[in-house]
């Protein structure tokens, strides 16, 4: 039972609860998820199995797909329909003001996350430090947006779909787009539809995880490491080159790479992931080993 499966998060829920969940119904004895949803997020969340735990940071550089509503004209203290509100604005932005933003919102950005998020300041999740009222600095940090654009606009929102990269926060976004436009904004709808290979369409709702789905049938929606890594170049091997990796010994691949460097790596045989590394003067480190 190592694998990945595709889970549709429903809004109110925690990811780590639906995390539960799976783990108590099925008796799983390692899972974890990729990409942290809040509560009031909904959409796919990747949940991996056993060993596919090991593959987990090797997602974090895929791209992801959101759904989002924007309200204008307030901002809360937590950047959606949650928190209080804190600022307010009579401007409402036409469709066209914004569209004319866009723009300069794509590529390479500088982006500060929210107070209300779980990210972590000296081991300690924001959103416990901003709720115990404790002063702390976020400093901005690099995302990358690929594109984003209108869905559809009126009666003082708006709606979008973006498509970005690692780190991005759609709270922040819609807030720095609500400043570039001389107001306030905040989410009152986030939706992840895409993540990697993770799609809307071929996830699994929780209801019928809860309510429907056994254990054995479990293994026929579990999603390969390798198919879900696609991204990431792999090796093919055999006889001692696996005992070595095994054992967590270098093997060397001078004859079929050379002396090039890589720093993820996929070492297989057949279909079987047996272990994540990087590719280094022609000799392959094993980082992390599978145990299947």
């Amino acid at each position: 039972m190592n694998g990945w499966i595709n889970i549709y998060k429903p809004k109110g829920y925690t990811s780590t609860y639906c995390l539960n969940v799976i783990k108590s119904k099925f008796k799983l004895k390692k899972i974890g998820h990729a990409g942290t949803l809040d509560p009031l997020a909904e959409g796919i969340l990747p949940v991996a199995i056993d060993e596919a735990t090991k593959s987990i940071p090797y997602l974090s550089e895929l791209k992801k797909t959101y759904f989002f509503e924007a309200v204008w004209g307030k901002e809360t203290s937590t950047l959606d329909a949650e928190g209080e509100v804190t600022h307010s604005s009579e401007i409402i932005p036409s469709k066209e003001s914004i569209k004319k933003k866009l723009n300069s919102f794509i590529g390479t950005i500088e982006q500060v996350p929210p107070r209300y998020s779980a990210k972590k300041i000296n081991g300690e999740r924001c959103y416990n430090l901003a709720r115990n009222n404790q002063t702390f600095d976020l400093k901005a940090q690099k995302i990358e947006i690929y594109n984003i654009k209108i869905v559809a606009h009126g009666e003082g929102k708006t709606s979008f779909l973006v498509h970005c990269g690692l780190g991005t926060y759609v709270r922040s976004l819609i807030r720095d787009i609500a400043y570039s436009l001389n107001t306030f904004g905040y989410a009152s709808k986030i939706v992840r539809r895409r993540y990697g290979q993770f799609t809307q369409k071929s996830s699994l709702n929780m209801d019928f995880i809860i309510k429907k789905m056994e254990k054995k049938e479990l293994q026929k929606y579990l999603l390969e490491i390798n198919k879900v890594l696609i991204h990431i170049p792999s090796i093919k091997l055999e006889g001692k080159r696996i005992k070595l990796i095994k054992n967590g010994m270098k093997v060397s691949m001078l004859k079929e790479f050379g002396e090039i460097d890589l720093k993820k790596l996929i070492a297989q045989n057949q279909n079987q992931v047996l272990a994540f590394g990087e590719l280094k003067s022609g000799f392959f480190y094993p980082k992390r080993i599978l145990n299947i």
